[in-house]
This record gives C-alpha cells, sequence and structure tokens, in this order.
C-alpha cells in the first residue's frame, strides 16, 4: 500500500513537472525529476510523502520524532543542486534530529534558473516560498515550534524572504553555507540577515566556495550594527560530505537550540 501511494505520488509529480514546464526551464525541471526518481528508488517508500496545495506539489521525506516529547517540526531545504535526502547534511539532519525530539520533513528544491539575476529571483522566491508555506501548514498537525534549517542557494534566499515578510517567521532559522551566485546578489545576504529578527544560526566550512566565506565579517558587522538580537556565526572545518564534519554540525545545531530555549 506504502508503496503504491508512494508510486502514485511519482507519477503525479511528474505529470505536474510536465504541464508546468516551459522552453526557458525544461531542462531545469529534468534535473528535478531525476531527483525525485533517485530518492522514490534509493528510500523506504514510507519516509515519502507528495504535500500538494493548489498549483503546487512537493515530494517531501518525513520522519516522526522518536522521543516520548515533541518539539516541533524541522523543515530542511537542500541547496537548490542537492535533492531531499542530500548527503551533504541534510540527510543526516534529517534522522538525528528525531532522536532529539524533531519531527523532520525535507523538501525538494526547485531547480536555479539558467541565470539568477535580481530581475529572476522574484520568481523563484515565489516558487521556493510556495514549497515552504506546503511544509509549515503540514507542521501545524505536528505539536510545538517550526524551525527552518537550509542550504546553500536556498538558504540565502529563505534569508532574503524572511528580511521582506515574504515568508511566515519560524522559531529559529538554521543556514548551512549560505551563498548566492554572482558578487551583487551574494552582497545582499548581510544586509537581508541584519534586517530580520528571527534567531539565526549561520554556519559555513572552510572547504565551502569563497561566495560563502567572502561575506562572513560582513554579516558580523551589520548584525552588530543593527542589533540583531540572536546571532551566531560558526566556521568549521572540513567538508559537509565528511561524516565527522557532518557529526560536528550536528552537535553545534542542537546546542545552539538548546541555548535558544528550543
Amino acid at each position: 500500500m506504502h508503496y503504491a501511494k508512494c508510486a502514485l505520488a511519482f507519477t503525479l509529480l511528474v505529470l505536474v513537472f510536465a504541464s508546468h514546464a516551459q522552453e526557458s526551464n525544461q531542462q531545469h525541471n529534468s534535473i528535478e525529476q531525476n531527483y525525485v526518481a533517485d530518492v522514490m528508488r534509493q528510500l523506504p517508500p514510507e519516509q515519502i510523502s507528495l504535500l500538494s496545495e493548489q498549483d503546487t506539489e512537493v515530494l517531501s521525506l518525513q520522519l516522526e520524532n522518536m522521543t516520548s516529547y515533541t518539539k516541533g517540526t524541522a523543515i530542511l531545504m537542500p541547496d537548490a543542486s542537492e535533492h531531499a535526502a542530500s548527503p551533504k547534511h541534510i540527510n543526516n539532519l534529517r534522522q538525528q534530529l528525531t532522536d532529539y525530539g524533531w519531527h523532520t520533513i525535507a523538501l525538494m528544491p526547485p531547480a536555479l534558473p539558467a541565470e539568477l539575476t535580481t530581475d529572476s529571483m522574484p520568481d523563484y522566491q515565489q516558487r521556493l516560498s510556495k514549497r515552504l508555506h506546503i511544509a509549515m501548514q503540514q507542521a501545524k498537525n505536528t505539536p510545538g515550534v517550526t524551525i527552518i534549517i537550509a542550504q546553500g542557494s536556498s538558504a540565502a534566499v529563505i534569508n532574503a524572504m524572511l528580511a521582506s515578510g515574504q515568508l511566515t517567521e519560524p522559531a529559529a532559522f538554521i543556514m548551512l553555507g549560505a551563498y548566492l551566485p554572482g558578487t551583487e546578489l551574494n552582497s545582499q545576504i548581510a544586509k537581508a540577515l541584519a534586517s530580520h529578527q528571527v534567531p539565526t544560526l549561520d554556519i559555513s566550512q572552510t572547504e565551502d566556495n569563497h561566495l560563502v566565506t567572502a561575506q562572513l565579517r560582513q554579516r558580523q558587522r551589520l548584525v552588530n550594527k543593527h542589533l540583531k538580537a540572536v546571532y551566531r556565526q560558526r566556521v568549521i572545518t572540513g567538508s559537509g560530505y565528511n561524516p565527522q564534519t557532518q557529526q560536528w554540525v550536528f552537535h553545534e545545531i542542537y546546542g545552539w537550540l538548546t541555548s535558544v530555549g528550543l
């Protein structure tokens, strides 16, 4: 029964992507379809569900908390170049957090446009926002608060949406290697970060690309200038694909959440 439901979910996703594909983004939709197919093959059917609302459908990976208490829901959004079970932190976090009271929902991110610019950004924000809104509505079925953990370009775009009020504020926001392609877009991350008051943990790694590490000092300076109440920046040695580094990042996240009362 579970497998049949998942097969139906995959079929629906393919049909939705096909019906909404336009000449300029067919390649990106094809990439997402391939990611969906990979996840369907690799993970148990009971972890996979299709979330939908109006004209938006998104594959999600959900795990219930494995504790007698429930802290809330952690929504995880990988980088646009990764899938919902990304081996770069996301898959580890979505599983480990369940042992500490969190229900987890990992989402498939929309593919980036061929060129992300100030002109194409609003459309991409809208597509990402729809997926997050569906997940946040789903999170209301679970007691406790909602937090968002996002990676790479997804983290940067969500940060911008929080700054502009386009997204319901979570109880906490965790950025993993946040960046945007191009110097101009990337420089806007610090300004957006300093302008919203969502408690934020900003984690980067020494092996992240130069766009991540180039803006760290500016983020801290603007946060201090604008008196952002709860912000911590951590730079961790290593790669996000390394198991030891992933465990270090997990403990940083858990410790910080505990420190802010979550």
